[in-house]
């Protein structure tokens, strides 16, 4: 039972999803962006984001299966990765470069670049070792929906609380799965929080 439900955690919270949950998190924050942006714009940009940064690079991967290009979704076997990555990179630049085209809040741009960018980060040390990209991900949502709390000037607790109480669900499936040792969980985590407050600060 434990596992079926750490599989569920791992498919709902799968790290290609993180960044259409940014942006639902940012749009249900209480400032002045939820009155700036019209309704329908909003589920526009979460429509863009969700079918470039989700919908599409899980399709190709799907691919990738069937051509048995990868052996597994699950991309276990680290030197598998590396292709994938690859398309998720280019998909989540594209992504950040066509809506720069739009006059959209700065903090949308942020949130695209930055997931981008820890797609940069997980290849990387992929290289080298299995980090959890699962844990990226969700560490990365941290640190932003932090820094975005403070930037809008509201309190950051519940929204940060919700995240680390995903973070701990997530955590313990990668664990239940066999998927990743502790360290490679904590790791991942620490890693996605603190490089998008750092970028935060850094471009803010």
């Amino acid at each position: 039972m434990e596992t079926k439900i750490a599989k569920l955690i791992s498919y709902i919270f799968h790290p290609l999803l993180m960044p259409t949950y940014s942006l639902i998190f940012l749009f249900q924050i209480k400032s002045y962006l939820s009155f700036a942006i019209p309704r329908q714009a909003k589920v526009a940009i979460i429509a863009i984001i969700f079918f470039n940064t989700a919908l599409m690079p899980a399709l190709i991967f799907f691919f990738m299966k069937l051509r048995h290009i990868i052996s597994s979704l699950k991309m276990e076997d680290r030197k598998e990765r590396f292709l994938p990555f690859i398309i998720t990179a280019v998909f989540y630049f594209g992504t950040y470069i066509m809506l720069r085209k739009f006059h959209l809040p700065s903090i949308i741009y942020f949130l695209t670049f930055g997931s981008a960018c820890l797609i940069i980060i997980a290849l990387t040390i992929n290289f080298w070792w299995k980090i959890s990209i699962h844990m990226m991900g969700i560490g990365g949502l941290t640190g932003a929906l932090t820094c975005i709390a403070f930037y809008l000037s509201v309190n950051p607790g519940i929204y940060v609380a919700i995240s680390i109480i995903i973070a701990g669900f997530i955590g313990f499936s990668r664990l239940k799965l066999l998927a990743h040792s502790p360290l490679q969980v904590y790791a991942g985590f620490i890693t996605g929080a603190f490089f998008m407050m750092g970028l935060f600060w850094l471009i803010a």
